[in-house]
């Protein structure tokens, strides 16, 4: 039985696709006044789950405690029913599946942003849990005790005289996978200070990545990975940050949102990776600390990834 967001009574899931119901237009435009007014929303409490298993469980919270509580309602199980690997049959105005955060943002995966709860109670994750606080802006520096909302990364889709972001992207920097001329953003940006990546990547509103003359891990400041790159038959200055992370970040069954793809017999699905070519890794295991990788905390079969060519260890899920 599942909460039926429309009539507020349990009936048997799945019991309706949104879009019988609403247009994706029309919920698309209301997001706005969720975000402001969410605390007079009714909402539900995602139950318990093992990593990466979708979540079927929810009690209502009316009206929502928590802002991910009245988003939850709709954006997951709860609203479209099995989704077993994450990803549901709505497509969303952003023209990507809609898919379904409870199972991203479950405590019991490897990563997640900590939305409820914080990365030190994320109790899937294995240590260090948290980022460093080199690692992220002065808002977020209390590092592996803060959560956050929703609105810090998603917006209101509608302002006067402003276009709406993609995924409805909150922040001074909202573009994400692609720069503002549509190419896959690379560590090469960062390196040769091209694409104004300061201003417009998205992840820069809250992780330096590349700050003062100085990297924030050696995986990113590695010399190779800012070389020329050829990914699915396209040129980048660099590797394509979504050759290795997910481009979906709520979360993963995967540390550090790293995402699996090439020459895997059960890779990633889309929207987490674009392709099974331009996702390069097939095993990653988190180090001690950002400046502790090596060759083998990585592993792939991509002829760009000859130095990860060998599986020298246990990797993540």
């Amino acid at each position: 039985m599942v909460l039926d967001p429309v009539s507020n009574t349990y009936v048997f899931a799945p019991f309706r696709d949104c879009l019988n119901c609403h247009k994706t237009t029309v919920h698309y435009d209301k997001h706005g006044s969720y975000l402001a007014s969410w605390m007079m929303l009714a909402g539900v409490q995602p139950g318990n789950a093992p990593l990466w298993t979708q979540i079927t469980a929810f009690t209502p919270v009316n009206p929502a405690a928590k802002q991910y509580q009245a988003c939850y309602r709709c954006h997951s199980y709860n609203a479209f029913g099995a989704a077993p690997t994450g990803v549901s049959p709505v497509i969303s105005k952003s023209n990507i599946p809609l898919t379904d955060q409870p199972m991203e943002l479950n405590p019991n995966n490897l990563s997640a942003h900590p939305v409820q709860v914080s990365l030190n109670a994320q109790a899937g994750s294995y240590a260090p849990k948290n980022l460093t606080i080199q690692q992220m802006t002065t808002t977020w520096s209390s590092v592996g005790n803060q959560t956050m909302a929703c609105g810090d990364c998603h917006a209101t889709p509608t302002t006067a005289g402003v276009t709406p972001t993609q995924y409805l992207l909150n922040g001074p920097r909202v573009y994400w996978p692609y720069d503002r001329n549509g190419k896959l953003w690379s560590l090469g940006d960062l390196r040769s200070g091209t694409n104004t990546w300061s201003t417009d990547l998205f992840c820069v509103n809250c992780h330096p990545l590349y700050s003062g003359g100085s990297w924030k891990n050696n995986v990113h400041a590695e010399g190779d990975h800012q070389d020329s790159y050829t990914v699915d038959g396209k040129s980048y200055s660099g590797v394509p940050c979504v050759s290795c992370h997910s481009v979906i970040p709520h979360g993963n069954k995967r540390s550090r949102l790293i995402a699996y793809g090439y020459g895997s017999s059960t890779p990633d699905p889309y929207p987490y990776i674009i392709n099974t070519n331009t996702a390069l890794l097939r095993g990653f295991k988190k180090a001690s600390t950002p400046f502790s990788y090596n060759e083998g905390n990585c592993w792939s079969s991509a002829r760009q990834c000859g130095d990860h060519s060998s599986s020298r260890m246990t990797y993540d899920w």
